[in-house]
């Protein structure tokens, strides 16, 4: 049954849109608070009202609890993925850089995989992409309203060698990028170029 926008339960929230947009920053470290179902769902319920031409519905989410065996495995994967990838031979860097990369997985309060359905066509399937990301960024300004920060990654923990078999995800998917949530350990701050310099009006 599909869901109809005028019956919608909006969750209560003093953060207008653009404090959401203005105090959104893509946070790596986070404090050991831990991140409800409750919160999560009400993120996946905002992220699936993204943008989406043709209504193609592409976006598919994949939750990696805290505490789960696929998230040790993660950890593990990216462990090995990371220290066989470390260029430089000395092998007390190597390590230090795949336990980053592990802590990185199993410290997260909050971990989900993100990937968008190819389409009919190569025009769907970026459409269907471009919706996807849309996906992600709703669920970015929706965490700000809950009092956390969102981490988009789409590096290396993107390409750990059978992650698509791992999590039940197929193949053919396009990966869009794993997300870390929970309470930012600082509040960073950041920089744009005015808008001013970047829009044209035209005659």
């Amino acid at each position: 049954m599909k869901l109809s926008s005028d019956d919608i339960d909006i969750p209560a929230t003093s953060v207008s849109v653009y404090d959401a947009i203005f105090h959104r920053r893509n946070v790596k470290a986070f404090t050991d608070e831990p991140v409800s179902r409750d919160a999560l769902e009400r993120l996946f319920a905002a992220a699936i009202w993204a943008p989406n031409h043709r209504l193609t519905e592409p976006t598919r989410f994949f939750v990696v609890p805290r505490e789960s065996s696929t998230r040790r495995r993660l950890g593990d994967i990216a462990w090995q993925t990371t220290y066989d990838g470390v260029a430089n031979p000395d092998p007390d860097r190597k390590r230090r850089a795949a336990e980053d990369s592990r802590d990185r997985v199993v410290g997260a309060p909050a971990m989900v995989y993100v990937y968008s359905l190819p389409g009919d066509d190569e025009e769907m399937t970026r459409e269907n992409y471009a919706s996807s990301c849309c996906a992600v960024q709703n669920m970015a300004l929706a965490a700000v309203a809950e009092g956390l920060r969102l981490g988009w990654s789409t590096g290396r923990l993107t390409r750990l060698p059978g992650l698509a078999r791992l999590l039940g995800a197929d193949e053919d998917w396009t990966m869009v990028g794993v997300v870390f949530l929970g309470r930012a350990a600082a509040s960073p701050t950041a920089q744009r170029t005015p808008h001013r310099d970047v829009v044209s009006w035209l005659e």
